[in-house]
């Protein structure tokens, strides 16, 4: 990014407007300062409750000076924040503050650099009267820039970002699957499984907090007071004047029932379970491949990458009853031979391999064939 600019992810637990000097849209103007002819519009608060801890996430560019003024409403302005980490990258940095939500009353952030500016919206703080359902959400992924947020750094594990809703989940309705086998006068249920299905209202919020929320939806892990849900289906958002109602179908992310009995023969394990993949990129030189006691070789897979490989593979050093040595020419498509041997022996065994004269990648395929 640019070396003097900053942006703020709209992943963030507090909503920010980027104040950008383009013309009036619903990225660079407060929700407060919509207004149109024929259209209800009003306040509304991020609320959290007293002793929350908030994560406030900065992207900045490498030379960037990010300054972060903190004002409460009737005060001026409270102070300067401090970084309470800052993860440095290639192309940027990530300044982060872990803001403590002591002081009841009305609070609101602005953020600058040279070439840039934010502005939060007025966040509500009041004692805690656990009215107000948690929306907790996070991303798993091992990169930087998921949803312009970064999930990696220590901060951000340790504080997942969340908002308090005025909302409803209340709507309930089974969900689920069944696979049924009709043989003519009987018929049988083959694999069946059972989910909670419940509705999430949300009434009367800015249409800007609904996207923060539907954003929070599309996270890996969503969790409504402390419950994994997860939404299969973006929400609906019907508006009224100014303002949006949003209903979101919600799944429980744990199933409350599966039935297998009779499902019979599953792929799934069995290609977990039975098949042992063993290989060796640019093999050169001796390796050796270690056997679960059971399996045995069902194919040998050579594609030759560098010089004139001459392969040989046995049970024992420099044996060669798996392959006999032979010269390898092929790259595309590599040479395959379907191979059927199993060791002698009781236990785990070892497959000892020899490639000269080139470089080579070996994938060897065992199956199981006995327990």
């Amino acid at each position: 990014m640019d070396t003097l600019k900053i942006s703020i992810s709209k992943a963030n637990s507090i909503r920010f407007a980027h104040r950008n000097d383009l013309m009036d849209s619903m990225d660079n103007l407060l929700w407060c300062e919509e207004s149109w002819s024929s259209k209800i519009s009003g306040k509304h608060y991020q609320t959290f409750y007293k002793d929350d801890v908030v994560l406030i996430q900065i992207k900045a560019g490498l030379t960037a000076t990010v300054v972060v003024n903190e004002y409460q409403e009737g005060v001026s302005m409270i102070g300067v924040l401090s970084a309470d980490a800052v993860t440095t990258y290639d192309d940027f940095k990530i300044y982060e503050y872990a803001r403590t939500l002591s002081t009841l009353g009305y609070f609101h952030y602005k953020v600058t650099s040279e070439e840039s500016e934010w502005e939060s919206e007025t966040i509500e703080v009041i004692e805690d009267d656990e009215s107000l359902m948690l929306l907790q959400y996070t991303n798993l992924d091992n990169e930087n820039n998921t949803f312009e947020f970064d999930y990696t750094t220590t901060l951000a594990i340790n504080n997942v970002n969340y908002m308090r809703l005025d909302a409803q989940l209340l709507n309930y309705k089974p969900a689920g699957e069944s696979t049924i086998y009709d043989n003519q006068n009987e018929v049988t249920k083959i694999k069946a499984s059972y989910f909670r299905m419940l509705t999430l209202n949300i009434e009367r919020i800015p249409r800007q907090l609904a996207e923060k929320i539907i954003i929070a939806m599309q996270h890996d892990t969503m969790l409504i007071n402390e419950v994994g849900y997860v939404s299969e289906d973006l929400p609906e958002v019907e508006m009224a004047g100014g303002f949006a109602y949003l209903t979101a179908e919600l799944k429980l992310i744990d199933s409350l029932g599966l039935n297998t009995h009779d499902i019979g023969f599953d792929c799934d394990s069995t290609t977990t379970n039975m098949i042992e993949n063993k290989y060796d990129e640019d093999a050169s030189g001796t390796g050796t491949f270690t056997v679960s006691d059971g399996y045995g070789i069902t194919q040998i897979i050579a594609k030759v990458k560098t010089g004139t490989p001459v392969l040989k593979i046995g049970s024992t050093v420099s044996g060669e009853d798996i392959f006999r040595e032979e010269t390898l020419t092929h790259s595309t498509p590599p040479m395959i031979d379907n191979n059927r041997f199993t060791p002698d022996t009781e236990g785990s065994w070892t497959i000892y391999y020899e490639v000269t004269g080139g470089t080579i990648d070996l994938f060897i395929q065992t199956i199981k064939f006995q327990q």
